[in-house]
């Protein structure tokens, strides 16, 4: 009799775990198409922050750095982007670390991880290529584009710069 008690108890907690995991509500709608990630970074970025944050610190100690580019006065670095495939950057203030121009692209148009910045010289000939993370991808109504540079010593990233920009 004892047995018949275990059984008919794991009977009815079968039963009733598997009418629990029954009732669980189809899901409805459409995720719709992927957005074009190319068309989220086309367009005026102006630094909003900067931080740096260093990867060798057992602690990664993070320092807010903006006002190495934004005092209130000048007008902080923008960098366009634009539809061609080719980018500006205007500085006033702060150390340029994107060139002054040149081409832009994403290592991967579906999936990206880093932007990539061909700059070229006053004639158009080109001279570096520079290569960034990206803090997200970028949605075309998203207005935060965040460009991580890991700043490396004997090949190993030692700092990494993290550039916040806001759209225009």
């Amino acid at each position: 009799m004892n047995i018949a008690k275990h059984i008919l108890w794991a009977s009815v907690a079968i039963l009733l775990t598997g009418g629990w995991m029954g009732c669980k509500p189809e899901l409805q709608g459409e995720l719709g198409e992927p957005f074009n990630k190319l068309e989220g970074m086309i367009g005026v970025w102006e630094m909003g922050s900067f931080s740096q944050t260093d990867l060798q610190s057992p602690l990664t100690e993070v320092r807010d750095l903006s006002e190495l580019y934004i005092d209130g006065i000048v007008t902080p670095l923008r960098i366009t982007l634009n539809e061609d495939f080719t980018y500006s950057v205007a500085i006033e203030k702060g150390r340029n670390y994107f060139g002054e121009a040149g081409t832009w692209s994403l290592d991967d148009e579906e999936h990206p991880t880093y932007l990539i910045l061909a700059t070229e010289d006053a004639e158009g000939m080109p001279m570096d290529t520079l290569q960034y993370n990206l803090g997200a991808v970028v949605r075309p109504h998203d207005d935060l584009l965040d460009i991580v540079y890991d700043r490396p010593c004997d090949g190993d990233p030692v700092l990494a710069y993290t550039f916040s920009f806001n759209r225009q």
